[in-house]
């Protein structure tokens, strides 16, 4: 079974692959506005790593906290290199995992949280709840990411779930993984 902690996992391998992929275009193309959500690729890296450091440390401890102002207000005064930006992604996942460790049974999963939504109104739920909503923008901002890179003619990493956990990046699949034994074809079905 796949929990919130093992999909949060996931969500970090692929921001870093992501970031690293970003990284490599330079500071002057990382920092370009590409009129996305948070506008270039530094800001949605950087307001990711805002989103999940107020998940984990207020809304999954149950604390209904207003949003910090750098969600969105990304700070211009920090973080000025790209080796700032992956330093400040490393110390959050660090953090995370940290808690991850953790919370990582159902009761622990199960214990009460909060989510502030229009940064005023605190909503009661699970930490695994929380932790759901902290994913779901993660996977939002990566496939804007995503969609940034291709604009540019740059493959992105993969982002298939099977390919990187369960066949271990292994494509194509081994036979012994496949149902009977043989690859669905046109007009063929799984027996």
């Amino acid at each position: 079974m796949v929990s919130t902690i093992d999909l949060m996992d996931f969500v970090h391998e692929l921001r870093e692959d992501f970031f690293e992929c970003a990284a490599q275009l330079g500071w002057k193309e990382f920092t370009k506005n590409r009129e996305a959500s948070m506008l270039s690729f530094r800001d949605t890296f950087l307001h990711l790593a805002y989103v999940e450091e107020q998940h984990v440390t207020q809304f999954c401890e149950g604390r209904p906290t207003p949003w910090m102002p750098e969600v969105m207000k990304i700070p211009k005064d920090r973080y000025l290199s790209i080796a700032a930006v992956r330093k400040r992604l490393r110390e959050v996942r660090a953090m995370g995992d940290q808690r991850f460790k953790k919370w990582n049974t159902p009761d622990e999963l199960g214990r009460p949280a909060v989510w502030v939504a229009s940064r005023k109104y605190p909503i009661a739920l699970t930490r695994d709840s929380a932790l759901a909503q902290c994913l779901t923008e993660h996977l939002l901002h990566l496939g804007e990411i995503e969609a940034m890179l291709w604009q540019m003619d740059i493959e992105p990493p993969t982002t298939f779930w099977i390919m990187r956990r369960v066949l271990h990046g292994k494509w194509p699949p081994p036979k012994s993984a496949l149902v009977g034994r043989r690859p669905l074809g046109p007009g063929r079905t799984a027996r």
